[in-house]
């Protein structure tokens, strides 16, 4: 590949007089990295950045004397077996590590991308075996990957004290609190932190703006496919969540003090176990309302869509880039229990199927009415119920909520793109088996990173995306704006939108009218739920 080779010579005679060690000194103590083997930049993996609180925001890690050797590539913490391969099952509680990836042919200060990995807050980890950060680092940025807890470890929310909610947010919260007290002795630029993601991992990007206590740790975000309107992002109902979980776990109740016993002392593998059976498993535990206790800095202390359109207490607004892409839902055939178990209902009639976690309409059976008309004509044909939920779930979970978010983020610096590029990196289409001519959920996200895991080829075409995207991403993390140097083409704000493909151009957003059909139910039955 002629871009990379262009890369490794400009730096080949450098690395050959490189240390294959570097020890940098940390607030806890001296950490060792190793030069990667393509010699272009030092990996630190697994530094402890917190230690976990059962259900709480995380501790501080402990001093250490010696040098730990930063060298475990693959830390998870606790998550369930799933088709997703950017995860892996896990019982490790202690999981709160980062990865900090720095320049070796550079002597002077970074700026840092701290990425946040997708999974619907289910699943996932932050491990180079998922993302390799080579990509982002030959343009000469500082890379830092965190792990933070999930599911019903990092989010189980009872309204008490022991479990108040959002730890997986406060673990993310802990991880650029390190960041910012430890990155310059790495190179990094503390006053320079771009913070970003894909998936859920974009949503806890956006929710960073949302809550008081983050503000001054970062200062521009990117969210690919991430809307905080989407229903497998946000919990109005947490109580009643890990109630109903807990009758999977042979107890009825709805007694927080009970229900934290339960979760307290059941195993792990027994936790996961029965959130694996659930209908869309890995978004059963999500970010929710806290309530504020005495000694515990909460999160979130309202919803979204309430901090974004009448608390500017909470919000606190940075630049931000944020796209999709073009039919996000083909990823839902992926999740074979809740298609199939959707598909069987909705052939019997049971429309129920179509519920949305976000919307709470009074007349339950005209909503369901009015989405089977509109995505399920026919309910006889296999193919067309597959495509009726596809097409539900790309307007409901992502174009819907995308629209919605980026009017209402609008009128701060916000650049918006449509990923529309078909190669041999689309993860969501390799997965999906796909033949349509169009883009699903994870398309964009390896033409950012590398995938160790399940190694993709790259042509010329593919090359000249990755080139593209990353320059994109690193000018924004650097700059403030894709784009610094205008007279080679300029990526325009809000409400502008630009394709992403071999050759780039201004289109209209995804289907309005789809877009404005779904705002319109949740303005009626979404937008006030945790005010009823």
């Amino acid at each position: 590949m002629e871009w990379q080779i262009v890369i490794f010579a400009a730096i080949f005679g450098v690395t050959l007089a490189m240390e294959n060690n570097l020890i940098v000194t940390t607030t806890e103590g001296q950490v060792q990295g190793s030069l990667a083997s393509s010699g272009l930049y030092y990996e630190f993996l697994g530094i402890r950045y917190a230690v976990p609180i059962k259900f709480r925001a995380p501790a501080p890690p402990e001093s250490f004397s010696g040098i730990y050797k930063a060298d475990n590539r693959a830390v998870l913490c606790p998550q369930f077996p799933t088709y997703d391969p950017l995860a892996a099952p896990s019982e490790n509680e202690d999981c709160l590590v980062l990865n900090v990836f720095t320049p070796a042919f550079i002597n002077t200060t970074c700026p840092v991308m701290v990425f946040l990995h997708g999974g619907d807050f289910g699943v996932g980890s932050s491990s180079p075996i998922f993302y390799g950060p080579q990509f982002l680092i030959s343009h000469g940025v500082i890379v830092v990957t965190v792990n933070y807890r999930l599911n019903a470890y990092g989010f189980l929310n009872l309204g008490i004290k022991e479990a108040p909610g959002n730890a997986g947010l406060k673990d993310i919260r802990a991880a650029l609190r390190w960041v910012q007290k430890n990155i310059k002795n790495f190179q990094g630029d503390p006053d320079n932190v771009t913070v970003f993601g894909q998936g859920s991992g974009g949503v806890a990007a956006i929710y960073l703006t949302m809550s008081p206590s983050t503000k001054g740790l970062f200062h521009r975000v990117i969210s690919e496919s991430g809307s905080p309107f989407s229903p497998h992002v946000f919990d109005h109902s947490p109580l009643k969540t890990a109630s109903h979980l807990a009758k999977s776990l042979s107890m009825k109740s709805e007694d927080p003090k009970t229900l934290l016993k339960l979760y307290r002392e059941t195993q792990i593998s027994k936790v996961e176990e029965a959130i694996g059976n659930q209908m869309n498993a890995k978004s059963v535990f999500l970010p929710s309302v806290e309530k504020v206790f005495k000694g515990e800095e909460p999160f979130l202390t309202d919803t979204p869509f309430n901090i974004l359109s009448n608390r500017p207490d909470y919000f606190h607004p940075v630049p931000a880039i944020i796209g999709l892409n073009t039919v996000e839902g083909l990823s839902s055939i992926l999740d074979y229990n809740t298609v199939t178990g959707q598909m069987d209902r909705i052939h019997h009639e049971d429309f129920s199927a179509l519920d949305q976690r976000n919307f709470n309409p009074e007349d339950k059976e005209n909503f369901r009415k009015m989405l089977r008309d509109t995505f399920f004509s026919e309910i006889t044909n296999d193919e067309a119920l597959v495509g009726g939920l596809v097409n539900l779930n790309t307007d409901f979970c992502h174009v819907g909520p995308m629209s919605l978010f980026a009017d209402l983020y609008g009128n701060n610096t916000v650049y918006q793109y449509l990923f529309s590029y078909i190669g041999n990196r689309n993860l969501g289409r390799i997965l999906t088996n796909s033949t349509l001519d169009a883009t699903a959920n994870l398309d964009e996200l390896f033409y950012v990173f590398d995938l160790d895991r399940l190694p993709l080829e790259m042509d010329e075409n593919d090359a000249r995306i990755v080139t593209f995207m990353t320059q994109m991403w690193t000018n924004f993390a650097k700059f403030g704006t894709p784009t610094p140097d205008v007279s080679n083409g300029e990526w325009l704000p809000y409400p502008h939108h630009l394709e992403i493909n071999l050759e780039p151009q201004y289109v209209a957003p995804l289907t309005p009218e789809r877009a404005q059909f779904w705002r319109a139910l949740f303005y009626k039955y979404g937008a006030d739920m945790s005010t009823k």
